[in-house]
Parts: structure tokens; sequence; C-alpha cells
């Protein structure tokens, strides 16, 4: 079996108001969605996402498409079972010419994020192809379901107390038991007043995840950690800024008692295995569609083992479900409840995987068990070639 076409879209769509994080304001989702189809038929889906689809638009949906172009001559025409070596040919391209394609090190970020799509459509062809679904392929699901947290409580503008308890309720009534707040979009007194308000909306039995988006220096996470304290928070996510994170994580988890989440934003394993091997993070976090696919999530799994790391999730549960279900240290899913704040999670596939009762059940259909709506994909996307 060879792979004889790869074929990419690129979905964008807008959301009705747009909400902030403590460095950005997202005011639209984009995905990258690739197919890998076989001289034997099968399709194989993988996607892949990242702030710069979101926030580049037309230019970034070209230059993702331009790399792809230059990248398939590794892809078609190769046997779709050789998914490590196909991976390391793609990866390689960050630093080095490959079998006559120039190195693409200037746009190491962007080349991730399109082999992370190229990846996923890799297991989920051999998913098909073998009749197995991926979390079977990665090793066999540790566990009939995984949990799941829902991302919420954006800074909006007009926001009100009463909205916030309003969202809590949303979240209640949907069955979730942990919740994710941002932080880090206003002085410590406010943004631990605001955590207060949610702590007495939710109750004391549901746990709470701070994320503060990388938008703190060190003062400020250790002031506003002391204060959220007393709401028993379940962790603080993403505290510093990239350009000094090993060391104010490290100085940070010394001086305060809530746990340290860190990880997304790495988009290599090598950073992944700095987080974990230099003690920074008591939970590792992973967006296996920015970070180079499933098969940065298996190397990085074999790691968080041996460390004893829980990992987790960020973004798309539908294909990460299968990833934390097959890991020994795995431990919950990102997910969404407001259509308004994720349309194309809501519209995207024909049977989009459930969340109930905080927990979404591991698939045992083939492959990512994902089947795409075409008219998602005519809605909101553009075919690159």
């Amino acid at each position: 079996m060879k792979i004889k076409a790869l074929d990419t879209y690129f979905l964008s769509a807008p959301l009705p108001q747009p909400v902030r994080t403590s460095t950005s304001t997202i005011s639209r989702v984009s995905e990258l969605i690739v197919k890998l189809t076989t001289d034997a038929g099968l399709v194989g889906i993988g996607e892949a996402h990242g702030p710069f689809l979101s926030q580049g638009g037309p230019e970034a949906m070209r230059g993702v498409g331009q790399i792809l172009e230059r990248v398939t001559p590794l892809v078609v025409g190769q046997d779709p079972s050789g998914i490590e070596r196909i991976w390391q040919d793609l990866f390689a391209l960050t630093y080095t010419s490959v079998r006559g394609i120039p190195t693409l090190a200037s746009q190491r970020r962007q080349l991730v994020t399109a082999i992370s799509a190229i990846d996923i459509a890799l297991w989920d062809l051999m998913g098909k192809a073998t009749q197995r679904p991926v979390h079977q392929l990665l090793g066999g699901a540790l566990r009939s379901r995984v949990p799941a947290y829902v991302t919420g409580f954006y800074y909006r503008d007009g926001e009100r107390p009463a909205d916030l308890r309003r969202e809590g309720a949303m979240y209640l009534e949907h069955g979730y038991r942990t919740v994710k707040v941002k932080v880090a979009g206003l002085p410590p007194e406010a943004d631990a007043e605001r955590v207060g308000i949610i702590r007495k909306a939710v109750g004391d039995d549901v746990a709470i995840m701070l994320d503060a988006n990388q938008g703190w220096n060190l003062p400020s996470a250790v002031r506003t950690a002391k204060l959220c304290e007393p709401y028993n928070i379940f962790w603080l996510e993403d505290p510093m800024p990239w350009y000094d994170e090993r060391h104010s994580l490290r100085r940070l988890k010394a001086e305060v008692d809530i746990p340290i989440s860190a990880g997304e934003t790495e988009f290599t394993p090598f950073g992944l295995r700095t987080m974990v091997a230099e003690g920074l993070v008591d939970y590792l976090i992973i967006d296996s569609t920015w970070a180079g696919g499933l098969t940065v999530w298996r190397k990085a799994a074999v790691m968080a083992e041996l460390y004893q790391i829980s990992m987790a999730a960020h973004h798309d549960p539908q294909i990460h479900v299968h990833a934390v279900a097959a890991s020994p240290t795995g431990f919950i899913l990102e997910s969404f409840a407001d259509h308004t704040r994720d349309p194309l999670w809501f519209e995207l596939f024909r049977e989009r995987p459930k969340i109930v009762d905080g927990y979404m059940a591991v698939p045992d259909t083939p492959g990512l068990g994902l089947e795409l709506r075409e008219e998602t994909l005519e809605k909101y996307g553009v075919k690159l070639g």
C-alpha cells in the first residue's frame, strides 16, 4: 500500500464574540486538515492548529500551504506504515535538506505544524488499514474512558459577576467536575477576586485550574498564586513567558504550593524532555496537533512514565483521547462546552465524540473514529491544492 495523494484544507471560523486571554484576543478559530489517500482507497485524516494559523490570516494559510507542497515528495509514494521514518525525514527539514528538498529551518514552527497534521493522518490511516483504533496502535487503552475538563471563563468585554455565575452553572449542567479559568489579564487582586466568585459559583467539589497563558513575570505569578491558594487550586498553567520559562518555573515551584502545568507551547520532543527531566512541571501538557503529531506524544509518554509525570492534552480531545488512554501516566483531556468558543469542534465531525459527566469514552472504531462533515469543509474551508 502506498500513499498516492496529500490534500490540504484550511478552515477558519469567526467567533460571535471575541474572547481574551492574558496575552491575546481570540476572534476566530482555525484548523488545518490533511487527507492522505492510498492506492487501496483508504483515507487518513489529520488535524493541526496553532496561534499563528488563527492570527495569521491568509498569509499564514499560504505559508503552510507552500510548506505542505514542498514536503509532499517525502510523503506521497511512501508506505504509510513507516510512520517513524516519514516523521524523521520531515523533522530533519527543521535543520537540514532532505533528498533534494532545501531546509525549512527559518519556518520551523510552521513546518512542525504541517508535520503534526501529516503524522496524525498516518496514524488514522494505519488504524483503518489494520481495522484497529489508534489507541491500540499506541499500545492499547489502559482505561475505557478518559476524564475531561472544560476551558472557559475567558475575559470578555462588559463581564459581570453574574456572567461568571451563569457560565459556571452551564458547565455544571454539562456534568463537568473540572474547570479551567483564565488569569493574568488583571492585577493579582482583581484576578483573585474573580477566581473567588467562580469558586463560590461552582462549589467546593469542583476542581479549578488556572491558566495564565504565559502572561506573568515571577513576582506577579507568586503574588497571584498565594492570593488564590485559599480557593483550592488544582494547577497553575503556563505562568511564565517562553524566554525565561525554565529559570522562572523552577523558582515558582519553590515558592508556591499549587502544582505547576506547562508544555503546550513546546513544539519538539526535546523541549518536552527539558520540562520533564529538569523537574519543571507536575503535569506535562502536550498538543500533538502543533508539536509534531502522535509520534511526538508517544516519545513524550515514555519520558513521562519514567519520571512519573502525569500527561494532559491541550485541545482536540477527539484525537488526544487515544493518546491519553494509551499512556501509563495519561491523565486528562481539554474540551469546550460553549459553541461560541469553538464552532469547529461542534460542527466538523459527523458523529462528534461526546463528553458525558466529565468523561469521554475511548473509541473502538478503526483509526481515529472520525468522519468529516463535507458541508463544514465547504462552509469554513479553503482547499490548498
